[in-house]
């Protein structure tokens, strides 16, 4: 089998962000569990362009006041790769960045607190995070609503796609369902730690249910009181009442500064990659010891799918899929087989734990499964598939 080959390409003008950038990138590969010799990186002047565009490859272009690497841009954008223009806080977009790359939306910067952002973006890109940046606010209403509103605005604007009960439910819509069914779809919680958060009977469930399925904790924990010892992958990030605007801490209209506001964002992106991590390893964990006791060789390949052999010696792909997937999941995954595959790859399929998603949208997937060349299976239904493969 083809190995894939990532190449990160640095343009523009020279910034001392590219090496915080790769290191911080390797180190997210390592928590990934992806052999970093897989990943190239190209500075311009040792670009080359040998014709083919079969291998995933982004840019990272830093602004200046000249337009730089021209040509390299052409060729990366007839060739549909992605390209990341990234220009300082301060400056005028497109003044600092080439005209050819004016329809692209940018990354501002102001700190090195942007980078874990930046990082996350490139990853998202080669494939190796979900495209989807989904967090879940968990708290109690009468404690912390107004952090729990500002974290709401502040992760939406940093490009997550944040849920809050008040916010994110649709009249009309079952709650109970709703919820769940977000959760497990979710990347991070986010859990603003009060002094009586466990008082409730949701906190209570919501912070079992994110341990059970190894959803990463960001818990933010107020002054004065303890982080929750119970969670599998939890980060705890203590709250000093000089955090919060006047010392205010409690009360539904406490908020915090913007300074503490930024590190949470940057919390958030690197235990995002943890935690998606350690979903999709226990995923294939399973798969691969199920496998063995029915008598098949599931080989996990260092792009982190599975290959083996169905009972007609044909080779198959099985990818392991965080949360719930969707018709984006279904695309990505033939175009991740359609730069890996040999003429031997007969099916793709897609491996997901089924639990709290919602009916209506098992029976969806159910329907994309007689149209899509991929299929997806559910891990309680392991030992049915392999019976038919």
């Amino acid at each position: 089998m083809q190995e894939i080959r990532y190449e990160l390409l640095l343009l523009g003008h020279d910034s001392p962000m590219n090496g915080q950038i790769v290191d911080t990138l390797f180190a997210q590969l390592d928590l990934l569990g992806v052999d970093k010799e897989l990943l190239k990186i190209v500075k311009a002047e040792a670009f080359s362009f040998d014709g083919k565009d079969d291998h995933p490859q982004i840019a990272l272009y830093h602004s200046g006041p000249d337009m730089l690497d021209g040509e390299i841009l052409e060729k990366v954008i007839k060739n549909a790769k992605v390209i990341l223009p990234i220009f300082k806080d301060g400056e005028d977009f497109n003044k600092v960045i080439p005209k050819v790359l004016h329809e692209i939306n940018g990354i501002k910067v102001s700190s090195q607190n942007d980078i874990p952002s930046i990082v996350n973006h490139i990853l998202e890109g080669f494939g190796f995070l979900r495209a989807s940046r989904r967090l879940f606010i968990s708290y109690r209403q009468n404690e912390s609503r107004g952090v729990a509103v500002q974290l709401f605005e502040k992760l939406s604007l940093a490009g997550f796609d944040v849920f809050l009960d008040t916010h994110s439910i649709p009249k009309g819509d079952v709650f109970q369902d709703e919820l769940w069914h977000r959760l497990v779809d979710t990347d991070v919680v986010v859990l603003l730690n009060t002094l009586d958060f466990l008082g409730s009977e949701w906190t209570r469930s919501e912070l079992a249910r994110a341990s059970a399925m190894s959803i990463g904790i960001l818990q933010l924990t107020w002054p004065d009181h303890v982080p929750e010892r119970d969670a599998q992958i939890s980060v705890a990030l203590p709250l000093a009442k000089r955090d919060f605007v006047r010392s205010r801490y409690l009360g539904v209209s406490a908020t915090l500064k913007n300074e503490r506001i930024a590190n949470i964002v940057r919390q958030t992106e690197l235990l995002r990659a943890r935690t998606l991590s350690a979903r999709q390893t226990n995923i294939i964990t399973e798969f691969v010891k199920f496998s063995s006791r029915v008598g098949k060789v599931a080989t996990l390949q260092k792009e982190r799918f599975m290959t083996m052999e169905n009972s007609q010696g044909r080779e198959i792909v099985v990818i392991p899929t965080i949360g719930v997937p969707n018709a984006f999941s279904y695309h990505q995954s033939e175009d991740l087989i359609r730069v890996i595959r040999t003429s031997q790859v007969e099916k793709i399929y897609l491996l997901y734990d089924h639990l709290n998603i919602r009916m209506k949208w098992l029976e969806h997937l159910a329907w994309l499964d007689k149209f899509l060349p991929v299929v997806s299976v559910r891990v309680s239904d392991m030992e049915d598939w392999f019976n038919k493969i």
